[in-house]
């Protein structure tokens, strides 16, 4: 099944893209696709820790299955002042 994944800001740098997508097996969680992920883009390794996840525009924690068309993001951490 095909999932859409988004980049943004340090991880499209890491990445190269802003977004791309990707074949998966039915029920693989988002925590599984960002070690593919890794695995295909080393250097998103070094965000590994800061990685906020999101699941069709909702918050996600990385324990969810994914579904065909589901869209991913991975973004770091904003901050405001």
């Amino acid at each position: 099944m095909k999932i859409k994944v988004k980049f943004f800001a340090l991880h499209r740098e890491a990445v190269g893209e802003s977004e791309i997508e990707i074949e998966v097996k039915e029920g693989v969680t988002i925590d599984k696709l960002v070690e593919m992920l890794i695995h295909d883009y080393p250097k998103l390794e070094e965000l590994k820790d800061s990685n906020i996840l999101s699941l069709n525009h909702n918050y996600a924690n990385g324990s969810e299955s994914l579904k065909e068309g589901d869209e991913v993001a991975l973004f770091p951490p904003v901050g405001g002042g």
